[in-house]
Formats: structure tokens, C-alpha cells, sequence
């Protein structure tokens, strides 16, 4: 089996496997915030009402830079590439001087 195969075989079942956690961490939240919702005193909560936007805003800049990584590493391959092309054999000096 290709090692690209076996790569996108483990990314899967890592992915799997978080989206399990996750569902079962959100959950777990909303059944707190459900029960403690009628207890918890009304207070201004500023940071919660920005915080959807503060999220999607740390995401955002984390997607940009992983999108600025991968093209970097992109460049880095193609200006290394004529280090591991296929190349034709030299000839041998031997093989050479008797020709």
C-alpha cells in the first residue's frame, strides 16, 4: 500500500475520532449551560456576545497562515526539485575511454 494511502487512511480516523470528541464535549457544555442557565444571574456579558465574531476572526488568520505555509513549502519544493528529479545514469569513465 502507498504511504500516501496509509497517510490519508490515519488523517481520516484522527478526523473521525475528534469529530467524536467534540460532539461529545458540545454536548456536555450545552447540558451544563442548560442546567445552570436558570441560577446565573443576568450580568453583561461583552465578551460573550463578540465571541462568535472572535473566533471566527482567530480561524480566519489561522487559515491564512496555513494557506501562506503551504504555499511556501509548495515554492520550497519546486526551487529544490532538480535535487531529486530523475537524471540519466553518467557514464562510467571506463566505459567511456574504451567506447
Amino acid at each position: 500500500m502507498p504511504v500516501t494511502d496509509i497517510t490519508k487512511t490515519l488523517q481520516q480516523q484522527v478526523l473521525d475520532a475528534l469529530n467524536v470528541a467534540q460532539e461529545a464535549a458540545v454536548d456536555g457544555v450545552r447540558t451544563i449551560a442548560e442546567a445552570v442557565d436558570p441560577v446565573v444571574p443576568d450580568l453583561p456579558r461583552p465578551v460573550a456576545d463578540q465571541a462568535t465574531e472572535l473566533v471566527d476572526s482567530a480561524f480566519g488568520f489561522a487559515e491564512q497562515l496555513l494557506k501562506n505555509q503551504h504555499e511556501f513549502v509548495g515554492k520550497l519544493l519546486n526551487a529544490a526539485s532538480p535535487l531529486y528529479e530523475s537524471k540519466p545514469a553518467p557514464a562510467s569513465k571506463k566505459s567511456a575511454a574504451t567506447a
